[in-house]
């Protein structure tokens, strides 16, 4: 019967931890930025910490909810070993995000879907001109 006690608190203790650590919210992009470049497309460009061994796959989005729409930057992973190090992870894609959206609830995830970095940025009037602008 002590044995059976015993484990209560090292079972509280280890939910305790493990709920603290899923309750923390995902990082901001160190970079993100919108540019509508005609009536159907905007240009999505973000920065977030993570692996050397990601690549961004291309964007999902979902149904707009009035003037935004979510966008879902999943990762895949190039390597089945790979350092612990954090490195810039940067995406650059075209998007079909029709007029009247105007602002993007952008995440993105690692292999895992495990989000790791969150914003929503104002898409900014660019009709082409952000094709050749970098920020």
């Amino acid at each position: 019967m002590r044995r059976t006690m015993a484990s209560i608190p090292l079972a509280q203790a280890a939910a305790l931890c493990c709920g603290a650590a899923l309750a923390q919210e995902a990082a901001s992009f160190t970079q993100l930025s919108a540019c509508r470049i005609d009536a159907e497309r905007i240009l999505l460009r973000a920065t977030f910490d993570g692996s050397p061994c990601w690549a961004v796959e291309p964007a999902q989005l979902a149904e707009p909810r009035g003037t935004i729409v979510a966008v879902h930057l999943p990762t895949m992973s190039t390597a089945e070993i790979c350092t612990m190090n954090i490195v810039p992870v940067s995406t650059e894609q075209v998007i079909e995000a029709p007029e009247p959206i105007v602002d993007l609830d952008v995440t993105a995830a690692t292999p895992r879907n495990d989000v790791v970095a969150q914003g929503v940025i104002e898409v900014s009037e660019g009709q082409g001109d952000c094709l050749g602008a970098r920020g």
